[in-house]
């Protein structure tokens, strides 16, 4: 797999599936929207904005704060099926998830992980995820794009890819 492999240039949607994205993305009104990814985090996925609310901060109490306590405030997350995705197999689901934080920096890996596992084996279940298998649990991987291959460079996002074991 292109994952594993660390070859994430050969990891593409099919030729079908770019015609489609690139038909969806020049059916947008972008009036209003300064980009693309602006109009996914404003239109779809109904965030107010696109700024971190840790940014949103008390800008008073703001210069005690140590870094620790500033990323201690949670990030706008947003788990969606991805709708124009790259092929994989039958058996897997292919989600993307939407952050106002890059989460695939160190400090932000074990919110990442926790994050993951309540959608996927918790009680919060991503509203798309298919419950698993009678005797199985779900497995899940994730990665992010360099930023040459990312389509939508402006919303923080990570490809997650599900299936039973």
């Amino acid at each position: 797999m292109a994952i594993g492999a660390n070859s994430l240039h050969d990891l593409r949607r099919t030729d079908k599936g770019q015609y489609e994205y690139e038909q969806w993305q020049a059916q947008i009104d972008l009036n209003g929207y300064n980009n693309v990814g602006e109009y996914i985090a404003l239109s779809i996925l109904k965030w107010p904005d696109l700024k971190d609310p840790a940014a949103d901060a008390d800008v008073a109490s703001e210069s005690n704060w140590t870094a620790k306590e500033r990323i201690m405030i949670e990030p706008r997350l947003t788990l969606r099926l991805n709708h124009y995705p790259f092929p994989v197999q039958e058996s897997i689901q292919y989600f993307v998830l939407w952050s106002t934080r890059d989460m695939s920096v160190p400090q932000e890996r074990e919110r990442l992980e926790s994050y993951l596992k309540l959608q996927f084996e918790g009680q919060a279940q991503a509203p798309d995820l298919l419950p698993p298998a009678l005797g199985k649990q779900k497995q899940w991987m994730w990665f992010v794009n360099p930023i040459e291959l990312r389509s939508i460079a402006t919303v923080h996002h990570i490809h997650v890819f599900v299936r039973d074991v």
